[in-house]
C-alpha cells in the first residue's frame, strides 16, 4: 500500500512544530533532524522519495560522518518535505511560497506578541528587570501579557490610560512606568527585530506626547522633565530603528524630535546618543572620516564622567573609525579613554539606550580597532578567538555584531576560509534579527574574497549574503 502523502504531510508539520525540531533547524543540524523525524516514523527513504537526496547521503548526515553546508542543501531538504515557514526560517532560508504574501509580519515569531498595546506591556514588564535580557528571557514574559496583574497590576495602567484622556491625573506612579517601558524597548532592541516593535514605540510616543500636551509648561515640574527625557530616548530608538528599516526620512524626523527634547530637558547625553546613532550610517559607507567627526562631537557634548558606559562606548567607536582611517595614534588614545571608562562603568545602572554595551560589545570593538592597527593584529586575533567560545550565549544581534567583527579581523590576518565560515555563520544571525544595519560588514567582506568566489568556503557564505539580502527586502517592505 503506498503511503499516504496527506497523512505523511500531517506528521511533519507536527515535527516542525516542535522546539527541538526547530532548535535543530537554527543549528542547521540534519542529522538531528533526520533522527527526530524517524522517533516519528518518518524514514529516511521516505524523506529520500521527496527530496531526492539520497538514502546514502541522509545516512552520513545522520551519523555525523558528512556535514551540510550548502545552502542548496538545506533548501532542497526543505522544500522537498514542505517544511512551514517558521522552520524554514529557523534554519535561514526564506518563507515558503505559499505563505510568504500571507501577512506582511509572517517571518514574526509566533511567540512574541504582535498587538502594539501587548508590546508595550512586555517593554514595561522587560523594563523592571536589571541586567541583560535573553531571548528566553523575553519569550517566557511574553506568554503572559495578556494578564495584566502578571506585569505589575491594573491599577497604574487604568491610572495612566485615564492620564491619557485627561492629562492632569499624571503622576510619580505614572512617570515611573512609563520609565520602566522605555528602557524595556531598548532593552528589546538586543532581543527582537526592532522592525516588529517599530509601531509599539510610535504608539508609546504618542501617548507621551498626549501626556506631554496636558501638563503645564514649567521648567520647575521634574515629571515633566523626566517624561521629556523618556521621549526623547524613546524617538532616538524609533529613529534607529526606522534607519535599520531603510526609512530614512522617518529617521531624520524622529532624530530631530530627540534632539529637541534633549534641548528643552537640557540632557545632553541623548544629543551625544543621536551622534553617535548617526555615525553609523556614514562608517557603513566607508564614510569614516565623516562618521569620526560625528562622533567627535558627541564625545565633546557629554560632560566628563557623566556617563561612563556612554563615554566608554563613544570612545570605543571613535578608535575603531580613527583605525579605519589608518590614524593608528589617534586610535589608541580613544581606546585608552574607553578602556578607562569601561573600567568603572556599569551598564546595567546607566541610561537606558546604553545597556547594550556589555562586555562582549566592548570586545567587538577592541577587535575591529585594533584589527586595523599595525603591529596590534595578534592581539585582535587573540580576542576573537576567546569571543567565539561565547558566542552560543549571545542573542542573535550580538552574534551578528560580534561574528562580523571576528570574520574580520580572521580576513585581516589573511585567513580567508576562516574568515567566510564565521561570516556564513554571522549571517544567519543578521537574517534572525533583521538587523540590516550591520549588512555592509559583510558586503565589505564579501567584496574582499570575491576573488576566490569559486572555492567552497567563499561560494557558501556568497550564497548565504545573497540569501540574506533577499530575505531581509521581503521581511522589511
Amino acid at each position: 500500500m503506498g503511503v499516504d502523502q496527506q497523512e505523511l504531510q500531517n506528521v511533519l508539520d507536527q515535527v516542525f512544530a516542535r522546539e527541538d525540531t526547530l532548535e535543530a533547524c537554527r543549528r542547521r543540524d540534519l542529522g538531528a533532524i533526520i533522527t527526530i523525524l524517524r522517533k516519528y516514523g518518518v524514514t529516511q527513504g521516505q524523506i529520500a522519495a521527496r527530496t531526492d537526496i539520497g538514502q546514502g547521503r541522509l545516512s552520513e548526515y545522520k551519523t555525523g560522518k558528512r556535514v551540510a553546508e550548502e545552502t542548496a542543501v538545506f533548501e532542497r531538504f526543505a522544500t522537498g518535505l514542505d517544511m512551514p515557514s517558521r522552520a524554514r526560517q529557523a534554519m535561514g532560508l526564506a518563507p515558503r511560497p505559499q505563505d510568504a504574501n500571507a501577512s506582511v509580519d509572517s517571518h514574526e515569531d509566533p511567540d512574541i506578541p504582535r498587538d502594539p498595546y501587548e508590546i508595550q506591556l512586555l517593554a514595561g514588564a522587560v523594563g523592571k528587570i536589571r541586567g541583560n535580557v535573553s531571548r528566553r528571557k523575553v519569550l517566557g514574559l511574553a506568554a503572559t501579557v495578556g494578564g495584566a496583574a502578571t506585569i505589575g497590576g491594573t491599577d497604574v495602567w487604568d491610572r495612566l490610560s485615564y492620564a491619557i484622556s485627561k492629562p492632569v491625573a499624571v503622576d510619580e506612579a505614572i512617570v515611573n512606568e512609563i520609565e520602566n517601558r522605555s528602557a524595556g524597548f531598548h532593552q528589546l532592541d538586543m532581543v527582537l527585530p526592532g522592525p516588529g516593535l517599530y509601531k509599539s514605540i510610535m504608539a508609546h510616543l504618542g501617548e507621551l506626547s498626549t501626556l506631554l500636551n496636558g501638563i503645564t509648561d514649567d521648567p520647575k515640574n521634574e515629571l515633566r522633565r523626566r517624561l521629556i527625557v523618556v521621549a526623547g530616548e524613546s524617538a532616538a530608538l524609533a529613529g534607529w530603528w526606522a534607519y535599520d528599516a531603510g526609512d530614512v526620512t522617518a529617521a531624520h524626523h524622529l532624530y530631530k524630535t530627540a534632539e529637541r527634547a534633549a534641548e528643552e530637558a537640557e540632557d545632553p547625553a541623548i544629543t551625544s546618543c543621536l551622534l553617535a546613532y548617526r555615525s553609523y550610517a556614514p562608517s557603513m559607507k566607508g564614510a569614516h572620516g565623516r562618521a569620526r567627526a560625528l562622533l567627535g562631537d558627541a564625545l565633546e557634548a557629554l560632560p566628563r564622567s557623566d556617563s561612563p558606559t556612554v563615554e566608554a562606548w563613544l570612545a570605543a567607536r571613535y578608535a575603531e573609525e580613527s583605525a579605519a582611517l589608518e590614524d593608528a595614534r589617534s586610535a589608541l588614545t580613544s581606546w585608552r579613554r574607553a578602556e578607562e571608562a569601561f573600567a568603572v562603568a556599569d551598564p546595567e545602572d546607566d541610561r537606558v539606550f546604553v545597556r547594550f554595551f556589555d562586555q562582549s560589545r566592548f570586545s567587538s570593538c577592541h577587535i575591529s580597532t585594533f584589527a586595523n592597527i599595525p603591529g596590534k593584529l595578534d592581539e585582535a586575533e587573540d580576542i576573537a578567538s576567546g569571543m567565539i567560545s561565547s558566542v552560543g550565549q549571545l542573542d542573535p544581534k550580538r552574534v551578528a555584531i560580534v561574528l562580523g567583527d571576528v570574520a574580520t579581523a580572521h580576513l585581516r590576518r589573511g585567513h580567508n576560509y576562516e574568515a567566510c565560515r564565521l561570516a556564513k555563520d554571522g549571517l544567519q544571525a543578521v537574517r534572525e534579527s533583521e538587523f540590516a544595519t550591520w549588512l555592509p560588514k559583510f558586503d565589505s567582506i564579501a567584496k574582499s574574497v570575491s576573488p576566490w568566489r569559486t572555492k567552497e568556503p567563499v561560494r557558501n557564505f556568497l550564497e548565504e549574503l545573497a540569501l540574506t539580502k533577499r530575505q531581509l527586502a521581503s521581511s522589511l517592505h
